[in-house]
């Protein structure tokens, strides 16, 4: 089926398959339009004629594209609007192209609902990641423009010293410990008394939990930190201070044990 299109004096015929682009509508939404089209075949003197309207769209959107591309390249500054929300991030309108802006890229945070932290209208100023035109899709990141809180991370912490965490996530082999705005360390299952490697988490801890920890390590090349509780630190400096007291032949240290050895 299709359409007949009235050029001039002359009738012409577009398929269904040729009208529109992208986007298709009921074929009445087109009866008494005036469109552009471009003949794809002449014959009979004029008396069988087709024509397209799709190779208009088709021609126009490259062009369009081929503009865009120019414009949006990987590293690029770019202004776009929040289209739609996704579970896994948003995608956002960047001058007419649709653009996806992962959860990962949001904050530096950890984020388990993007509703929360953006909305579907919202102006944002995104840096674009990867562009792959073959396949028409940009990725652009919201993060890329904010300072990494790993850039100070060792002025704010010191290994041994005490931080006032909270659960932020749960793990089969440890716990994390949101420590400061996107700043998270790892307080692994072996730091954890009487618990084993089979110790299933989720049924003793809570997200939100409060906890006292000691960094015990931090490396900031792989933005790791790792913590331990407060209560083993403090063991293992009364285990220390035992051993240190004690003399060659193992005997504790004891001043006035010594006196009456005198």
């Amino acid at each position: 089926g299709g359409f007949e299109v009235k050029i001039g004096s002359s009738r012409a015929f577009c398929p269904y398959s040729q009208m529109g682009f992208r986007k298709k509508e009921e074929p009445a939404f087109y009866v008494g339009k005036h469109l552009t089209f471009i003949i794809t075949e002449y014959k009979e003197d004029g008396r069988n004629i087709l024509v397209s309207n799709k190779a208009i769209g088709q021609s126009e959107y490259n062009n369009k594209l081929a503009s865009l591309a120019s414009e949006i390249t990987e590293g690029a500054i770019v202004e776009g609007v929040v289209e739609s929300i996704e579970k896994f991030g948003a995608f956002v309108n960047i001058s007419g192209f649709r653009a996806l802006l992962p959860i990962s890229e949001i904050s530096f945070e950890r984020i388990d609902d993007v509703g929360t932290v953006l909305k579907e209208g919202e102006k944002l100023t995104l840096k674009v990641l990867k562009t792959d035109w073959k396949n028409e899709r940009v990725s652009v990141s919201l993060k890329a423009l904010i300072k990494s809180p790993w850039e100070t991370v060792e002025e704010k912490f010191s290994v041994g010293s005490k931080i006032d965490g909270e659960i932020s996530r749960i793990a089969d082999f440890g716990l994390f410990i949101n420590l400061d705005k996107g700043i998270d360390g790892l307080l692994h299952i072996s730091e954890l008394e009487g618990l084993s490697e089979n110790s299933n988490l989720h049924k003793m801890y809570k997200v939100g939990q409060k906890m006292s920890v000691i960094i015990e390590k931090i490396d900031v090349k792989q933005k790791r930190i790792s913590l331990k509780t407060a209560s083993s630190a403090e063991q293992d400096k009364t285990a220390k201070k035992y051993i240190s007291s004690q003399n060659d032949d193992g005997e504790t240290y004891n001043p006035f044990a010594m006196l009456l050895k005198k």
